[in-house]
């Protein structure tokens, strides 16, 4: 029978919401652990874990210790501000989602050859891979290109040159002017690139994939090397949306994404979405679980400090 062990993951250090977390998830979920940066309370199912949110990969291999046992057939990976439908508890969430036995589950991945328009912001750090961070010999620590590149055609994704507009878009992202982010290409795509320039595009120095990263499932059989790689690229200083779905492809045999499922999540982009779910439910949490719609995995964001705690 399957099992799973939850992991609430914490960006940024919000102790009040552990015990309203507790009230929601255990009823149906008996080994539940929180990753929380810089914790130094008592709670034994708090892990304490040290690195910026934008790395919080980092988090998984910190924590691998704590929260691993042959027990548990996968562990499940959500944000504090994630909140999973009340519909799946650790023994039904593959018959629920139908999530096949043996598999992984992430979001969706983003090919970075196929990006264009709006930039972003983050897809320079992926050309930046071995150059984020100094002082980390990771090359001989992960599989070689070749080995990297046959993986991800394994998972049916490809790795190909990056355009100026894959890497930098069509636009100019809003926080910057024109002449500064012109400026900033230039020193990247004339200078600091130029070993990787070849017939007008930028080759990727390491394969990388991008994806939406508040809700993972990895099972028993990739956990150690998924956590591995991802503090092999917290170390590097890889962004951690792309370094959660390129350590998945990495440490897996099946990977499936969100839009195969049963259930499909909600993500709330706009702060009119945040609110139209708010109003839905009266800002009460006891509401929004008994009335979680059928056939939606989670709400994202669920800024819980909103809500009033009525469960």
């Amino acid at each position: 029978m399957p099992k799973a062990c939850l992991i609430i993951v914490f960006n940024h250090r919000y102790d009040k919401n552990i015990p309203v977390l507790e009230k929601i998830y255990a009823p149906r979920f008996s080994h539940i652990y929180f990753l929380v940066p810089f914790y130094n309370g008592n709670d034994p199912r708090v892990i304490p874990v040290y690195e910026s949110s934008n790395f919080f990969q980092s988090f998984f291999a910190q924590g691998y210790h704590r929260f691993f046992k042959e027990e548990f057939t996968h562990y499940i990976f959500t944000g504090d501000d994630c909140l999973l439908t009340p519909h799946i508890n650790e023994n039904n969430f593959l018959e629920q989602t139908g999530l096949p036995a043996n598999t992984e589950l992430i979001s969706g991945f983003i090919e970075l050859h196929k990006l264009s328009g709006r930039p972003w912001w983050h897809t320079y750090k992926a050309v930046d891979f071995f150059n984020n961070r100094k002082g980390a010999e990771v090359k001989m620590e992960l599989p070689s290109y070749e080995e990297a590149v046959a993986k991800f055609r394994h998972h049916g994704i490809a790795v190909e040159p990056l355009t100026t507009k894959n890497i930098f878009g069509t636009q100019t992202p809003p926080n910057k002017g024109w002449l500064e982010y012109w400026a900033f290409r230039q020193y990247y795509l004339r200078f600091k690139w130029k070993q990787y320039r070849k017939n007008g595009k930028i080759e990727l120095p390491y394969p990388v994939a991008g994806s939406y990263s508040d809700v993972l499932i990895v099972t028993r059989e990739s956990i150690y090397d998924f956590c591995r790689y991802c503090g092999i690229m917290g170390a590097v200083g890889l962004f951690v949306e792309l370094a959660i779905p390129t350590a998945l492809l990495l440490a897996s045999q099946k990977i499936v994404q969100e839009k195969e499922l049963r259930l499909k999540g909600r993500a709330l982009w706009t702060a009119a979405e945040v609110e139209e779910v708010e109003k839905k439910f009266n800002g009460s949490l006891k509401s929004l679980v008994n009335g979680f719609p059928p056939g939606q995995l989670y709400y994202h964001p669920v800024k819980l400090s909103k809500w009033n705690n009525d469960l």
